[in-house]
């Protein structure tokens, strides 16, 4: 992924989860209503896609302009300070005091890969209205039993399956897990589809995957490889001294590429290498040696 910004690890901190606060939003601000939106690099969507927003983000608009086709554009500015264009079907604008969606109150954040929401409490008698990729953080109103009543970022009312979430209160914070977890947790997206600026069970890429897997862990980093090299408050960690839970990083004239170690030997990564697709990779293979970076882990 190329660099968008740079911002100082101050700056950068602050910002993250603008969503989850108690702030009254300005109107340059609205919330992502569709499950997956692709965030592209010009207002046009045969542009190339540089990152995607999920469904429940609050983000930041930056400029409005027509396309190509006279329909509506945004640029926006997502929790981590990426910048990208949106076709503005994809965005409810907030109105004048309204509060940042799931910022307060009862939620659930789904878990599952997808979660998929219904009309009524039932998975047989229609198709689904929509689903929610994991890591999204939805209205929840009440529940009982398998089935809970969510609103949607749009205003709508969905039903889920409870076993798809947990049940949080905002804002709230997710807890630090231990390296072992994180495996867990990352194994869970193998074989999923290599998708360049993606960032969802739908596709990811390599920086898209190791972000979403940090900060399902407790960790927030940031969006792309070199950023995350140089700029996420990572400590460097020596060759050789490579452990579970850290990030190793690779190259052939400047960082282009991540993934996170599983083992002493092996990291789990999105690549279109050998096979488009999340896969484990041995860091002591020929190939992945020609082109080692560095490596870097959190701090305790």
């Amino acid at each position: 992924m190329k660099k968008i910004i740079i911002l100082s690890l101050t700056a950068i901190i602050s910002s993250l989860f603008f969503n989850s606060c108690q702030k009254t939003p300005e109107a340059t601000s609205g919330v992502i209503v569709n499950p997956v939106e692709n965030m592209y690099s010009r207002a046009d969507d045969q542009a190339d896609v540089v990152s995607q927003a999920l469904l429940g983000t609050t983000v930041k608009i930056l400029k409005t302009e027509k396309g190509a086709n006279r329909e509506v554009w945004h640029q926006i500015e997502t929790p981590d300070t990426y910048q990208g264009w949106i076709n503005g079907r994809a965005l409810r604008l907030y109105g004048q005091g309204e509060k940042p969606y799931a910022s307060e109150g009862q939620v659930i954040e789904i878990t599952s890969l997808l979660a998929y929401l219904y009309s009524g409490p039932d998975v047989t008698k229609q198709k689904p209205l929509l689903f929610a990729p994991i890591s999204s953080v939805l209205v929840l109103e009440k529940f009982e039993g398998r089935w809970g009543e969510v609103v949607l970022p749009d205003k709508r009312k969905a039903f889920i399956q409870m076993g798809d979430g947990q049940v949080k209160q905002a804002p709230f914070q997710r807890p630090r897990l231990s390296p072992e977890q994180m495996v867990e947790l990352a194994k869970k997206f193998l074989g999923l589809p290599y998708f360049w600026g993606g960032t969802s069970p739908l596709g990811l890429d390599c920086s898209g995957y190791v972000q979403l897997i940090y900060r399902l862990s407790g960790l927030e980093i940031l969006r792309d490889a070199d950023i995350q090299f140089t700029s996420s408050g990572l400590l460097e960690v020596p060759k050789g001294q490579e452990r579970t839970g850290d990030l190793v990083f690779f190259g052939r004239k400047s960082i282009s590429h991540v993934g996170m170690m599983i083992s002493q030997r092996e990291f789990i990564h999105a690549t279109t290498n050998q096979k488009p697709m999340v896969q484990i990779s041995n860091l002591y293979d020929e190939y992945w040696q020609g082109i080692y970076q560095g490596c870097r882990r959190p701090k305790d």
